[in-house]
C-alpha cells in the first residue's frame, strides 16, 4: 500500500458565508475524515493554527485517494504526494549501478 502526503486547504470562494451553512459542511466533512481515521486508512490528521488548511496522512492506493478526494470536492482543495519511507528509499539505493 501506498503512504501519501495530503495538504488540504478551504476554498473560500465556494464556502458560503453563512456561519450555519458553512458549519453544516464542515460537520458532514469531518464525519468523512473521522470515519476514515476509524477506518485506519487514514493515518494522521490535522489543522494547522490558522484555521483553513492542514494535512493529512494516509496509507491507501491511488484510486482510493481520489475517490475520498472527491467527496470534499468543490469546498476543500487537496495536493497530494505520494513519500516513500526510509526502507524503501534505502532499497532503492541498494539497487543503484555501482
Amino acid at each position: 500500500m501506498s503512504k501519501v502526503l495530503i495538504l488540504w486547504e478551504s476554498n473560500l470562494n465556494i464556502l458560503p458565508i453563512d456561519p450555519a451553512e458553512q458549519a453544516a459542511i464542515f460537520g458532514r466533512l469531518a464525519g468523512i475524515t473521522k470515519k476514515a481515521l476509524d477506518s485506519g486508512k487514514v493515518k494522521d490528521w490535522g489543522i494547522f493554527p490558522g484555521g483553513h488548511a492542514g494535512y493529512s496522512i494516509a496509507d491507501e492506493s491511488s484510486s482510493e485517494t481520489l475517490t475520498r478526494a472527491l467527496q470534499f470536492s468543490p469546498y476543500i482543495k487537496l495536493t497530494v504526494q505520494p513519500v516513500l519511507s526510509l526502507p524503501e528509499v534505502m532499497k532503492v539505493m541498494q539497487s543503484m549501478p555501482k
